[in-house]
């Protein structure tokens, strides 16, 4: 039998799974949980951070309002060369102020950023700015412009009022803001953006856009403004961590992180985990494939011995290898190897001298003691002339030649599920259906004389081997019969034998005698032909009163198996066996030799 599911496989498969599960389990309970801590930090460090970013931006823009605010103050007081000194004064204190512009000052640039006024001025002539320029109320807010692409590096024009309530003026300042973006963007994971309430974006670290802020964004922004909250952080649906903090002038500082920047540390821990779980899983796998290999290898030489012993091989080349319980069963397996040789040889030695079967059943004590009632068919043959055959042999001629014979004839016996009950000199007793049957007595019946026949052309080969070295040929009888029998062990205390006994066994005995006068090889009588005369081509002999029976028993000569090769009619088979039809009415009914009467 192949084995499918080796003992080493199970193994390996056990303990990887055991080790799989106890790294997976470790290495996801030290993930989640330095995973949580590491949110936790990322969220508060982002809101610190948050905070301390908009502070600095808010106080940014109010100094620079409030310095602008100064200049355009001092400036109207100031006789037009003195202005001049007190700008070029302004912009070398206030080096991020790219250019004001008041009623008193008009527009003023730094002497470097001179070359952007156009841009300057077509920018504030968009609706936003012109809006905010035009309002006069000095509760208005500040209002903000991203001047980023005209600065071509991050700058933001403030648009804000000043003055006296009954006199309200517009003071713009433009500022460069590239130390606030950079800032904003430390090179850390962290980065944050400056927006207004409207979502549009004011400052970028990266410069890499001047409209709104991302969609994942804007419902902070919102629910911040519509709440008054100085604050606000929570996950956007990207996965990022987003604070916002709420300044000066509906102003919001954004700062993100992303979970990707969160994780990457815990991400690069967790994959070396796992790296070093599989090499210890393939380290684990190597050591348990050793160690089963000290398990398996002495189970595989049993396995290799089984098959040899289911072989009839009983002599076993296998040491036990070890001390445990496997040397021990190797050295029981080993004993029993010999103890089954032992029995070999007995059960050799018996089948011998009785049937291989009974032999068996003896061995194993399937036989039931005393008898039992049984359904057979008993089969009788016999050498017609032995005698005076063998006075013209020596004695060693005569049992080689016996021995030839018996091994053609029980070898038919034993191939259609026969037993040889015994040898009676040149005779042979066989039963079908007992000690075993074929499962039916028709079966049984049909088997017999399927070994009649199988005999018949056995014996024509024999007699041409004979013929061919000079010997006259060998004819037989064989008498078959069915009928109710008691089967059992039967002798005495010193000897017995298996055996069937009863009117049957007798009258198959009988039957065997009557081939000669019939001139036939093969009969059957009405018991037997009952049972299978669908399955076999008979002639019908005459009745016969057998001794020891008040009423004629029909004798049947069997010719073929229907549907088998060979002879199809009575007169084929005396042909076959070198006969020549009798004249019944000429045979002496009164010879005792015979056990006979026949009635025309």
């Amino acid at each position: 039998m192949k084995i499918k599911y080796p003992i080493s496989l199970k193994q390996i498969l056990l303990f990887s799974f055991l080790i799989l599960l106890v790294l997976g389990v470790s290495t996801t309970l030290v993930s989640t949980l330095i995973r949580q801590d590491d949110r936790n930090k990322a969220e508060e460090n982002n809101l610190t951070l948050n905070g301390r970013t908009a502070q600095t931006i808010q106080s940014t823009l109010q100094n620079a309002k409030s310095n602008s605010y100064v200049l355009f103050e001092s400036y109207s007081a100031a006789n037009e060369e003195n202005q001049k000194k007190l700008g070029d004064a302004f912009f070398q204190v206030n080096p991020d102020i790219l250019f004001i512009s008041s009623p008193e000052t008009d527009m003023l640039f730094s002497p470097e950023y001179g070359k952007y006024a156009a841009g300057v001025r077509v920018l504030l002539e968009s609706p936003d700015a012109a809006s905010a320029l035009s309002n006069k109320s000095a509760d208005e807010k500040a209002f903000y412009l991203n001047a980023s692409e005209v600065f071509e590096f991050p700058a933001v024009i403030i648009i804000f009022k000043y003055g006296p309530s009954n006199d309200i003026k517009n003071g713009v300042v433009g500022l460069n803001v590239s130390a606030l973006a950079e800032l904003m963007s430390t090179g850390s994971s962290n980065t944050t953006l400056l927006v207004d309430q409207k979502a549009k974006i004011l400052i970028n670290p990266d410069f890499s856009s001047t409209e709104t802020v991302r969609e994942d964004m804007l419902p902070f922004v919102e629910s911040l403004a519509s709440n008054s909250q100085e604050t606000n952080i929570q996950e956007s649906s990207n996965g990022s961590l987003i604070a916002v903090h709420q300044i000066k002038d509906d102003l919001f500082a954004i700062t993100t992180i992303s979970e990707k920047s969160v994780y990457a540390v815990i991400n690069r821990t967790t994959f070396r985990i796992i790296l070093f779980s599989l090499a210890v899983f393939f380290a684990a796998i190597i050591l348990i494939r050793i160690f089963s290999n000290g398990i398996t290898r002495p189970v595989k030489e049993l396995v290799v011995a089984s098959n040899e012993i289911e072989h009839g091989n009983f002599d076993l080349d296998i040491k036990p290898r070890t001390r445990d319980e496997i040397g021990l069963l190797t050295s029981s397996f080993v004993q029993m190897g010999k103890g089954l040789a032992e029995r070999e040889k007995l059960m050799v030695s018996f089948s011998k001298f009785t049937n291989k079967t009974i032999a068996q059943k003896a061995a194993s004590g399937e036989l039931t003691l005393g008898g039992e009632n049984r359904d057979a068919t008993i089969f009788f043959s016999d050498i017609r002339s032995f005698t005076a055959m063998s006075e013209k042999m020596q004695p060693n001629e005569v049992v080689e030649f016996l021995n030839a014979y018996m091994t053609r004839m029980v070898e038919c016996v034993n191939q259609t599920g026969g037993v040889v009950d015994k040898y009676i000199g040149d005779a042979i007793m066989a039963v079908w259906g007992a000690p075993e049957s074929s499962g039916s007595a028709a079966g049984d019946a049909l088997n017999a004389v399927t070994a009649a026949l199988m005999m018949r052309d056995s014996l024509a080969q024999f007699n041409r081997e004979r013929a061919g070295r000079g010997l006259p040929p060998v004819k037989i009888g064989c008498g078959i019969n069915s009928g109710p029998v008691v089967a059992g062990q039967i002798g005495s205390e010193e000897r017995m034998e298996y055996t069937v006994i009863g009117d049957a066994v007798n009258l198959a005995s009988r039957t065997e005698a009557l081939n000669k006068p019939f001139a036939t090889d093969v009969l059957i009588t009405e018991n037997t032909y009952n049972l299978i005369k669908e399955k076999i081509l008979v002639a019908e002999m005459p009745g016969v009163h057998v001794k020891g029976k008040t009423d004629a028993i029909k004798m049947f000569a069997v010719v073929n198996l229907v549907g088998r090769e060979g002879a199809k009619s009575i007169e084929e088979v005396r042909s076959i066996i070198g006969t020549v039809a009798p004249d019944l009415s000429k045979v002496n009914t009164d010879d005792e030799e015979k056990k006979y009467n026949i009635q025309a």
